[in-house]
């Protein structure tokens, strides 16, 4: 079962598969191991923040099978007085405006136009196995005479290889962009200290997996290139407008063609602010296929039964997960939602508590197959 509508820009190169963990060969996950190492370019220095914002990026390291690119941010230098946060205060992750990975052709397959909050819950919703990034050890939220400290994660790989990247060729490489936002209080910004603005340095880590030796010790062949590889990611948005409170709303997506794993919907007012904005029903649609007349709080248990077994953090207001992808360990899920370029997928439902014009973003995590693929990867 091989998923269909396969997007022609694709990422990935797209190499066949060698050996299959049968027959004498070693399968690839048993033979690789985790690597990882400072980006060599990109390291964005100490600096003291001002109003200016700040682009970054480069290209990443080649080398092994790419994971995805961790961003560690780490405030050197301690603000000084009180902390007034922006309206769309998205816990501090509002310091990237703009992040992605691209293709070695310059394709986009992580969009740089989508902001750090979002990709937050792209990997809290998306990839719940992995540690929530308002959870982790070094995380700490902007607040009086404190900066921010947390580790973004962009990753392209779902789990077991599946949209890791082959990065061993030196002539092509994929690169990583970013934008920080500048000191202020208007939407858009990063916040503002009363007396002194933090000093911060976002250093890049590129995480991979290593390329096994051609045998093992015993001279079994090992599994070389992870069959993961063959099945790629993609993660998109779209904005809609929100309407005022009392008006019906029809968000049409226009990201379709590939198979999906997962959407989420996240709604904000016209300052920026998150808002639980939308109401019973939220009538759910492919095609002419009713996928659900839904509760915001069915919505909300469905994606709490999912992630019930990981240790996440509370649904953050505006954000509504709707998850198409199954955990093989738990049996719980469905299968990825399949689409074709002609394929209408629409929510509708009427605002509330939205004083001002605002916006609903959706963001969508796409796979589709670029070779031969393993059926045992389908629909994680």
């Amino acid at each position: 079962m091989a998923a269909p509508g396969v997007a022609a820009s694709g990422t990935g190169t797209g190499t066949p598969q060698q050996g299959g963990g049968g027959g004498g060969t070693n399968p690839f996950w048993e033979v690789t191991n985790l690597f990882s190492q400072k980006n060599k370019l990109g390291i964005i220095a100490p600096f003291l923040m001002t109003a200016n914002q700040v682009p970054g990026g480069a290209q990443i390291n080649f080398g092994n099978y790419f994971r995805g690119l961790r961003l560690q941010v780490r405030t050197t230098a301690a603000p000084v007085g009180a902390f007034t946060a922006p309206p769309n205060n998205d816990l501090g992750f509002q310091l990237f405006t703009a992040m992605g990975i691209q293709n070695t052709d310059g394709a986009e397959i992580l969009f740089d136009v989508i902001n750090a909050f979002a990709y937050y819950q792209r990997n809290k919703y998306m990839r719940p196995w992995l540690k929530d990034w308002a959870a982790a050890y070094d995380y700490v939220a902007p607040g009086t005479a404190i900066g921010p400290s947390y580790t973004a994660f962009l990753n392209t790989e779902v789990r077991q290889q599946l949209g890791a990247l082959e990065n061993t060729d030196t002539r092509s490489q994929y690169t990583w962009t970013m934008n920080l936002a500048g000191v202020g209080t208007a939407n858009g910004n990063f916040g503002s200290y009363a007396t002194t603005q933090a000093t911060i340095a976002v250093t890049p880590y590129t995480d991979m997996w290593a390329q096994p030796d051609n045998a093992d010790l015993e001279g079994v062949s090992n599994q070389r290139i992870p069959p993961g590889v063959n099945f790629q990611t993609k993660t998109r948005h779209q904005v809609f407008t929100l309407g005022t409170t009392g008006n019906d709303n029809n968000f049409l997506s226009t990201l379709t063609g590939n198979a999906v794993r997962a959407m989420l919907l996240i709604c904000r007012d016209g300052t920026g602010a998150r808002q639980d904005a939308l109401t019973e029903p939220i009538t759910w649609t492919l095609d002419n296929r009713n996928l659900g007349n839904l509760s915001p709080d069915q919505v909300f248990r469905w994606a709490d039964d999912f992630l019930c077994s990981y240790s996440q953090t509370v649904r953050a207001t505006g954000v509504y997960p709707f998850l198409r992808f199954y955990d093989p360990g738990d049996l719980k899920g469905q299968g990825w939602l399949y689409t074709a370029n002609s394929t209408a997928v629409n929510w509708e439902s009427v605002s509330q508590s939205v004083a001002t014009v605002g916006t609903t973003e959706l963001l969508q995590e796409e796979v589709y197959a670029v070779g031969a693929i393993d059926p045992t990867l389908i629909d994680i």
